[in-house]
C-alpha cells in the first residue's frame, strides 16, 4: 500500500513540477533581460516616420467607461495624424455610439444578434470596415472599452511592427489594483502572466501569446486572416491559430494597457466560469494539433503553445502543488526513507519555483506595500476558485462555452492611466 501511495504522490509531484519548472525558466529569462524603462513604459527610441495605426475598440453597452478610454488615447504622445480611433458599437442599447462620436472616434455600428461576440465583432470590423478604408493604415491595435493606455503605447507597438512583427501583444495590467484584495491579487497574477511569461518567451524566440487587450496586427495579417476566432476566449483561440501557422506574437513590454477588474465575487464568478468554460473547447481543438506540429516540424513555437494550454491557472497550480506537498510531508513523516524523501523534495522544489514566479510579479508593477500585504488573501482566492470550478464540473450540463458577449459591470476609475500603482 505504501508503495502505491508513494507512486501516486510521485506522479502528482511530477505533474506539478513540470509546469512549475517551466514557469521558473520563463521568469529567469525575463529578469535576466529586464529593462526598467520598459517596466515604466517610457519610450526613448527614434520618433521619425511613425506608421499609421487604427486603434480599434470593441464595445458592448460601455457608455460608463468609453469616455475615459478615448481620453486616454487622445493623451498619447503618438502624432495625432498617424493614428485614428474606431469604436465598434456592437449590439448596443445605450449611448455608447453617441459618446464615442462626441469623443472624436469613428463609430462602426453593428446589429447582429445571430453572431454575437467580441471575436465576431472584431472580424466584421476588420474585414468590412478597415480593409476597404480609404485612409491607408499600416496596423491595427485592439484596446478594450474599459481600458487606459500609457502615453507611449503606440510608439512601443510601432517599434515591434517596424522590426517585422505581424502580431504584437503589449503588457495588459490592472487599472484598479488597490480597489480591493481581489484586484490586488489579479494585479500580481497579471504581472506574472502578462509580463514575466511573455517577456521570457520573447527572449527565447517563442510566441508570447495574445491576452485580448493591447493587441496589434499588421495590415497584411488582417487582410489575409481577419480575426478568425469566435469563442469566449477568442484571444487564446487566435494565439493557437497563429502558432499553428508558424506566426509568432511578439511582446512589446513597454506598451502598457490597463483594464478594469471586478472587485466582488458576484461579478467575478460568472466571468471566471465563462473563461474557464471557454478554455476546454480550445484545448480539445488545438492541443493535439500543436503537439503533432511540434514533433513533426520540430517547432519550439508550437511546443510552447501546447505547453501554455497544458499549464493550469496559477491559483489552481499553486493549490494543487501545496496539497501534494502536504501529502508528501505526511508520508515522509510516517516513513522517512528514500522514496518518500524524494517525493517531498520534488514537491518542495515545485512549490518554491511557483513562489519565486509569484513574488517576481509585484516588482514589475512597482507594487506598494498594500499589494504585498494582500498576498495573505491568496489561500482565500485559491479556495474560492477551486470551489467555483468544482461547482462547474458538477453542473456540467449548464456549461458556459458559448461565445455570446456578456457585459461585465463597469464604473469610472479615478487613477493615473500611466501608472495605476
Amino acid at each position: 500500500m505504501s508503495v502505491l501511495l508513494d507512486s501516486a504522490i510521485l506522479l502528482a509531484a511530477a505533474a506539478c513540477a513540470v509546469p512549475a519548472a517551466y514557469l521558473l525558466l520563463l521568469t529567469v529569462q525575463a529578469w535576466r533581460n529586464r529593462d526598467r524603462r520598459l517596466i515604466r513604459g517610457r519610450y526613448e527610441g527614434p520618433r521619425e516616420r511613425p506608421s499609421k495605426w487604427i486603434v480599434l475598440i470593441p464595445a458592448h453597452d460601455e457608455e460608463q467607461v468609453i469616455g475615459q478610454t478615448l481620453a486616454s488615447l487622445r493623451a498619447m504622445s503618438y502624432p495625432a495624424d498617424a493614428f485614428r480611433v474606431a469604436v465598434i458599437a456592437d449590439n448596443c442599447s445605450d449611448r455608447t455610439a453617441a459618446l464615442a462620436r462626441d469623443g472624436g472616434a469613428e463609430v462602426f455600428e453593428r446589429a447582429d444578434t445571430e453572431n454575437r461576440g467580441k471575436g465576431q465583432a472584431l472580424d466584421w470590423a476588420m474585414r468590412e470596415r478597415l480593409v476597404p478604408m480609404d485612409w491607408r493604415w499600416d496596423a491595427v491595435a485592439v484596446v478594450d472599452a474599459d481600458s487606459q493606455v500609457n502615453a507611449d503605447f503606440l510608439w512601443f507597438m510601432d517599434r515591434e511592427l517596424k522590426r517585422g512583427a505581424q502580431a504584437i501583444q503589449g503588457y495588459y495590467g490592472v487599472l484598479n489594483p488597490l480597489e480591493g484584495w481581489r484586484t490586488s491579487l489579479l494585479a500580481v497574477a497579471l504581472a506574472c502572466f502578462h509580463f514575466l511569461r511573455p517577456l521570457g518567451r520573447e527572449r527565447m524566440g517563442l510566441s508570447c501569446g495574445l491576452k485580448g487587450n493591447g493587441m496589434g496586427f499588421a495590415r497584411a495579417l488582417v487582410e489575409a486572416h481577419g480575426y478568425p476566432a469566435g469563442s469566449i476566449v477568442e484571444d487564446l483561440e487566435l494565439a493557437c491559430y497563429l502558432a499553428d501557422r508558424g506566426i509568432r506574437v511578439h511582446f512589446a513590454p513597454g506598451a502598457h494597457v490597463y483594464g478594469q477588474m471586478v472587485t466582488g465575487s458576484a461579478e467575478a464568478a460568472p466571468q471566471r466560469l465563462r473563461w474557464e468554460g471557454g478554455r476546454m473547447p480550445v484545448i480539445r481543438t488545438w492541443l493535439g494539433r500543436l503537439l503533432r506540429g511540434a514533433v513533426c516540424e520540430r517547432s519550439a513555437v508550437k511546443a510552447d503553445a501546447a505547453m501554455e494550454l497544458l499549464i493550469p491557472p496559477l491559483a489552481l497550480l499553486a493549490g494543487a502543488t501545496f496539497a501534494v506537498w502536504l501529502l508528501a510531508l505526511l508520508a515522509a513523516s510516517a516513513a522517512y526513507y528514500g522514496f518518500a524523501a524524494f517525493n517531498l523534495a520534488l514537491a518542495t522544489l515545485a512549490l518554491t519555483a511557483e513562489l519565486i514566479h509569484v513574488l517576481s510579479g509585484p516588482p514589475v508593477i512597482r507594487a506598494p506595500a498594500r499589494i504585498y500585504l494582500r498576498l495573505c488573501f491568496v489561500p482565500v482566492f485559491v479556495a474560492w476558485k477551486v470551489v467555483l470550478l468544482g461547482s462547474r464540473v458538477v453542473r456540467r450540463g449548464n456549461s458556459s462555452e458559448n461565445s455570446e458577449w456578456v457585459r461585465t459591470a463597469r464604473h469610472e476609475v479615478e487613477t493615473d492611466h500611466t501608472d495605476p500603482c
